[in-house]
């Protein structure tokens, strides 16, 4: 009777040590990313009415646009105002056409400027 309750105790002991070893081992080791996200960037023309960026990524909307007179003849002239004329939006880009307005809305269409484009 001993033996056969050892048998059975045996028997019991190895097959739940079996199960336990069974189970898959806890992995090791460590992840590393690396690269960037890199959207398309704007493509920018001009003409004598003014400037367009072309194919902008939405996330960058919209930008900050700063004018600034370049000419020392011009330094009591009335100041000039970025105008956005037309936007377009397609899908995940975006288009817009803008143009340099003096204080009375008029186009300005001659002098030197400095334009900065500012996009977050």
């Amino acid at each position: 009777m001993k033996w056969t309750l050892f048998g059975l105790g045996l028997a019991t002991f190895t097959s739940l040590a079996s199960v336990c070893l069974a189970a898959p081992p806890v992995g090791q080791g460590a992840l590393r990313f690396s690269g960037s996200v890199v959207e398309a960037s704007c493509s920018a023309s001009s003409s004598a009415v003014g400037w367009r960026l072309d194919g902008c990524p939405t996330q960058v909307r919209p930008p900050d646009i700063h004018v600034q007179q370049m000419d020392v003849a011009a330094l009591n002239a009335p100041s000039v105002k970025v105008k956005l004329i037309a936007s377009d939006t397609q899908g995940r880009q975006y288009s817009q056409h803008y143009a340099l307005v003096s204080d009375k809305g008029e186009p300005v269409t001659r002098g030197n400027y400095l334009i900065t484009l500012t996009v977050p």
